[in-house]
């Protein structure tokens, strides 16, 4: 039974550093880098688009979306490969390296998918086909330098 002590005594260190651990870093975790996304208006679709924000080739326009939309978008774009240049990655990675970028409400809703057509309207690039999804991501990555400017 002695012979068995050490080894007792080693597990239990095991067992107490399993369950002190997790809660210490947990206590010591950041909730700054946490991004909650506020709620709002539902977005609007394909099927539901008001007339006139869709273009001629059925994709909405990007010309007011803003930098942080659109920095979360080229995430959005890249994780689903709808673009297969390292354009939309680096334009992606030079707005959310700029200060108040990523914890902006915009970028998660880019990163969603969802194109902000102006402040308080959202639409859900996720309702068009593949095509005009791709096309949607290549026309905002075209106005990258207009928002690295700024």
């Amino acid at each position: 039974m002695l012979k068995l002590r050490p080894v007792f005594l080693a597990l239990t260190g095991c067992l107490a550093l399993s369950v002190a651990l997790p809660q210490a870093h947990a206590a010591q975790a950041p909730t700054s880098g946490v991004l909650t996304v506020p709620a709002g208006p539902a977005p609007m679709t394909a099927a539901t688009a008001a007339p006139g924000v869709l273009d001629y080739d059925g994709i909405p326009t990007v010309e007011h979306a803003s930098a942080e939309n659109v920095g979360g978008l080229m995430y959005y774009c890249d994780a689903h490969k709808l673009v297969t240049d390292t354009t939309v990655r680096t334009l992606g990675r030079q707005l959310a390296s700029r200060e108040g970028i990523r914890t902006n409400p915009a970028y998660a809703w880019g990163g969603q998918g969802r194109l902000m057509l102006s402040p308080t309207v959202m639409f859900d690039i996720t309702t068009l086909n593949r095509d005009q999804q791709e096309a949607v991501c290549s026309r905002s990555a075209l106005r990258g330098p207009a928002l690295l400017a700024q």
